[in-house]
């Protein structure tokens, strides 16, 4: 329960808060004169209850100043998934605490982690609090600067071996094949009243091609993803060289994938979530693709466009085209209505319809792929 949650953060052990607020002034001599806590986002949909703010001031040299960090808290499941599992409570946890993140080219980067807190029933991680620069609804513009700087880090990337971590994620296109089933998706009543018999059709192909999807993102250059980069990820934050650069938060879903499969959030994910219209995902696709090529370039990145597009739209297909009608039934049901509007604004049959142009994108997207399989040499003979 939050209230329970609420009454340990209270609690806190007053030298584990000063450890970590040192830390962020980069200040050992640092002094908390007071504090307060709040939750900072009821926007999440793995871990809603789990992200907190302290706040308060403090002196050093006779100075005060404010000071702000957050806290982390990923309760322990019942049953706990093999780490390498695309949900796995604890990777975004391993991921800070083994400096991998920081031993990564820029210019993405992720906020300082602090320090780690074992409970018996859950962990805590503090990090940076980082304030955005961009806050509210993104422009074009805004998503076309954050791919350009995702092209720029997975070009770099993609020079390096990739990571071995036995807890990143493996292989997630495949993570929702167990969920879906064609035969009672489409029973729901929205779809019953929306979705043609064309487009059942072009489904089925594509859940029979998924084998083949599969093996073509497994078949690509692989590198380092956080494979969560939607708008409610990623934070514009201007450095010390007063640059605006991008700043990636929530590294739970991150693994190793085709070079390209970064986008499959940016445009699949941030539209999902009604970051972004989705009548208007087809622009958001074409320009983030063209910005994101640009940064791989700039790192200095040569290889084959078409691959990279192909891994970009054959990711859309199989990760979120092939789960849509799945995704769609469980979402829009009454039962759903309450989780649904608070984490997306709208439910049931509005929700619905703005989920609807994207399953008819991504399986425009599967067609793209069977087209760039075979100009790369990818499609079966």
């Amino acid at each position: 329960m939050i209230e329970d949650l609420a009454a340990r953060l209270e609690a806190v052990d007053p030298a584990a808060l000063a450890d970590v607020v040192r830390q962020d002034q980069r200040s050992p001599s640092f002094e908390i004169a007071d504090w307060s806590f709040r939750r900072l986002s009821d926007k999440g949909i793995a871990n809603p209850d789990g992200l907190w703010l302290f706040s308060g001031s403090g002196r050093v040299g006779g100075v005060t100043r404010p000071w702000s960090v957050v806290l982390k808290v990923f309760e322990r499941p019942q049953q706990e998934k093999a780490p390498d599992a695309r949900p796995y409570w604890k990777r975004e946890l391993l991921m800070a605490q083994s400096g991998l993140l920081e031993r990564l080219p820029g210019p993405v980067r992720a906020p300082r982690f602090y320090r780690t807190d074992e409970h018996p029933d859950s962990h805590w991680l503090w990090m940076e609090h980082v304030r955005d620069e961009r806050a509210g609804a993104w422009t074009l513009d805004d998503y076309v600067f954050a791919a350009r700087q995702l092209g720029c880090w997975n070009g770099a990337c993609a020079a390096m071996p990739p990571p071995t971590e036995p807890w990143l994620n493996k292989q997630p296109h495949r993570a929702w094949e167990g969920a879906v089933n064609p035969e009672t998706d489409w029973q729901s009543p929205w779809h019953q009243k929306y979705i043609s018999e064309d487009t059942r059709l072009r489904f089925a192909r594509l859940w029979a091609e998924r084998e083949l999807f599969y093996g073509v993102l497994e078949g690509l250059p692989q590198c380092l993803a956080h494979f969560d980069c939607q708008r409610r990820n990623l934070i514009v934050q201007r450095g010390m060289d007063d640059q605006a650069a991008t700043v990636l938060i929530d590294w739970a879903l991150c693994g190793v994938g085709a070079l390209g499969i970064e986008l499959h959030a940016l445009v699949g994910g941030s539209t999902t979530y009604g970051e972004w219209p989705s009548s208007e995902v087809a622009a958001l696709d074409q320009a983030a693709f063209r910005s994101y090529v640009q940064g791989l370039g700039e790192a200095g990145w040569s290889g084959d466009v078409d691959a990279v597009r192909l891994a970009h739209v054959a990711c859309l297909a199989i990760y979120r085209g092939a789960i849509l009608p799945n995704a769609m039934t469980w979402a829009c049901s009454p039962e759903s209505r309450s989780f649904v509007l608070q984490a997306f604004g709208m439910a049931e049959e509005d929700f619905y319809l703005h989920l609807l142009p994207l399953l008819h994108y991504w399986l425009d997207c599967a067609d793209e792929a069977r087209v760039l399989m075979r100009q790369t040499g990818m499609a079966p003979t």
